[in-house]
This record gives structure tokens, C-alpha cells and sequence, in this order.
């Protein structure tokens, strides 16, 4: 193809596709009321669009506290792609206790067709106004294979984190506060982010996700099951994820946590 027809072709592609909002760079022409077409699959504000397909069907947690010994239980809400809502299902669980300075998780994913299931179970040792990481245990297994289990033991001593398995041994240097992904729930829960962002290094499993900000955006209205609430919207950015954005009422009840094609949904406390 000439290079001027080439450019004739997409160009008039770009342009049918931003009439019908599909390009998230390109502003859509403006909607006429009662407008019921294509809608642009990118939605406002952006923390809840991976689970606009959930909301109506998601009803918050209105009791229990997470400061303290708690213990909360989240759905995991996966996110298949989105038109004018996100296409949600839910696909396991995830239970997170704290109680004499630690942190348990015990997250189950659901099989698919010839998939087996999956569970992750880990146990954290927690200390300080961070509940900063010191030792922790992760033990994964898969359906009824025992060859594909295994467990992880790591360690960190303020400067660096150690990770080893029955075959392997890991180090890694910080410079931040090491802290477990569950562990940020009472630091959530205790508006203490909205003040100044928090830096540090997450613990995700027994990875390193190094030069973590958590910073607070404002609050925001969100629809669910029944109206409307307002939450605080908090996001995190960093090495090694996707931007997430943890919801929390004025009770301090992380209530969502979007993370794209994992979310995750508060089911009690």
C-alpha cells in the first residue's frame, strides 16, 4: 500500500473509531441527550472502572471496624473487558485477619473448566505504626496437585529482604518500609494517608514491588446496589503493578480495591 493511501486509511479509521468514543486519547464528539449508542469504554473517574458491572449488584459492609484485631472478607471481582459497563464475575474469596501482631490471608481462586483451583495462604509478622514486614510464610497449592505446591519463607531486617524455598534462596536491597499488601488495610483505615502520602516497599506474596506511593485523591461518589455512597478514593502507583485505587468510607472499611482484571469487593468485617 502507498504510504499517502495508507495514511488517508487510518486516518479515516481514527476518526470513525473517536466518534464512537473507542479511543481513550481522542475526545468523542459530544452526546446528544437521550444519546442510548456506543458509549466510550472509559469510565469517570477511573477508580471504579474495572467493576461498573458489579456495583449494581454490590452492597457495602455497613458494620465492623479494621483497626485493631479484625477480620474482613473480600469477593474477588474479575473484569473480562468493558463496553458500556464492565463485564464482572466473581471468581474466589480472600479472608485477611490481624490479631497479636499478625497478618493471615487465606485467598481462593476458583477453577475454570479443565484449571484447577488455587489457594494461597500467608502468614506475616507485622510491627511498628506501619505494620512494617519482619518474617512471613506463604504456602500455595493447586487443586489436588501436590507436585505443584510449594512454600516460601522470607525474612526482612530493615535493609534487606531475604526469600528462600526448598530449592532457591533470594535477597533484595530496600529503601523503604517493607509492607505486606493486606497490611495497608488499617493504615487505610486510620486516615492517617490523608494527610501525606505514604512511600514504601510492598511485600505482594513474597515479592518485592519496590518505590510504592499511596496517596490520597478525594472523595468520590460511587453507584451501588439500592443509590449512592461517597468514599475515599486512594491510589496506589509503583514499580511492578498497575495503578490501584482503594475505596474506604468514612468508617475507615476498605470497601473496593480496583485493581483492573483483579478486584476486590468487601463482603463483611
Amino acid at each position: 500500500m502507498q504510504r499517502r493511501k495508507f495514511l488517508k486509511t487510518t486516518t479515516a479509521m481514527a476518526a470513525a473509531l473517536a466518534a464512537q468514543g473507542n479511543l481513550p486519547l481522542l475526545a468523542a464528539r459530544k452526546r446528544k441527550k437521550g444519546y442510548s449508542g456506543p458509549q466510550n469504554c472509559f469510565t469517570e473517574p477511573c477508580a471504579i472502572e474495572p467493576i461498573t458491572g458489579h456495583l449494581p449488584t454490590f452492597s457495602p459492609a455497613a458494620a465492623g471496624r479494621m483497626r485493631g484485631a479484625f477480620t474482613a472478607r473480600y469477593a474477588l471481582v474479575i473484569c473480562g473487558g468493558s463496553a458500556q459497563k464492565s463485564r464482572n464475575g466473581t471468581s474466589g474469596s480472600l479472608d485477611v485477619s490481624f490479631a497479636k501482631g499478625q497478618c493471615r490471608t487465606l485467598e481462593t481462586r476458583e477453577g475454570q473448566a479443565r484449571t484447577p483451583g488455587n489457594t494461597v495462604k500467608t502468614t506475616v509478622q507485622v510491627a511498628g505504626e506501619l505494620s512494617t514486614a519482619s518474617k512471613w510464610t506463604l504456602e500455595s497449592s493447586v487443586g489436588e496437585r501436590k507436585d505443584l505446591g510449594f512454600v516460601e519463607k522470607g525474612e526482612w531486617d530493615g535493609k534487606t529482604m531475604t526469600v528462600q524455598s526448598s530449592a532457591w534462596k533470594q535477597q533484595h536491597l530496600t529503601t523503604h518500609p517493607l509492607i505486606a499488601r493486606w497490611a495497608l488495610l488499617p493504615l487505610l483505615a486510620s486516615g492517617r494517608l490523608k494527610k501525606k502520602p505514604l512511600t514504601f516497599d510492598m511485600l505482594d506474596d513474597s515479592t518485592l514491588r519496590a518505590n510504592q506511593t499511596l496517596s490520597y485523591e478525594g472523595e468520590i461518589e460511587v453507584p451501588v446496589k439500592g443509590g449512592t455512597v461517597k468514599l475515599d478514593s486512594y491510589a496506589q502507583t509503583g514499580k511492578g503493578i498497575v495503578p490501584t485505587h482503594y475505596l474506604v468510607d468514612d468508617q475507615g472499611r476498605v470497601q473496593l480495591i480496583t485493581m483492573t482484571t483483579v478486584n476486590w469487593a468487601l463482603t463483611g468485617v
